[in-house]
């Protein structure tokens, strides 16, 4: 069922998980917010490459009992992968930049860009190294998840409670 190339976001429940939420909400075009954190996945068997406390490779496994989404691109191809792949993977163990949440929260983070992305601009950053989207700041996981549900371009492998 998975494989590289993957997209998710998590709904992880934390305190900052519902302040993200709460931020998001205010300016979501269908005034909902249900998920705070997206990641790549990078292997068959879940492994991803996200941004937490650093940019860094991690797991699905972490995000048992959490609700998740997960899509993938109707391009995107092996091919796309390894492209992309070698600009993404110069992020591991970059710090995450936590100052950008704040512009995430006032709606300057599309206009201020960074070298170092936020959790939801890793996967904006690596689908715009894929050559599937135009840009990768401001981006944030609610809108993510709404453009994977809507957009005739991904198919949503999966949504629900991880198991």
């Amino acid at each position: 069922m998975l494989s590289e190339g993957m997209l998710f976001a998590v709904n992880s429940k934390s305190w900052l998980a519902c302040g993200i939420n709460w931020f998001q909400k205010a300016k979501s075009t269908d005034n909902e917010s249900h998920y705070n954190h997206a990641g790549i996945i990078v292997t068959g068997d879940g492994d991803t490459f996200e941004a937490l406390t650093k940019i860094r490779f991690g797991s699905l496994d972490a995000y048992k009992g959490k609700d998740v989404i997960i899509a993938k691109h109707k391009l995107m191809s092996r091919e796309m992968f390894i492209q992309a792949w070698p600009e993404i993977s110069k992020l591991n163990g970059k710090v995450y930049p936590y100052p950008r949440l704040f512009l995430h929260a006032i709606g300057l983070a599309k206009f201020i860009h960074w070298k170092y992305p936020v959790c939801s601009e890793l996967v904006a950053k690596f689908e715009f190294e894929c050559g599937i989207r135009k840009n990768w700041w401001g981006i944030n996981p609610d809108h993510l998840a709404d453009e994977w549900r809507i957009s005739k371009y991904y198919d949503v492998i999966y949504e629900g409670e991880w198991k």
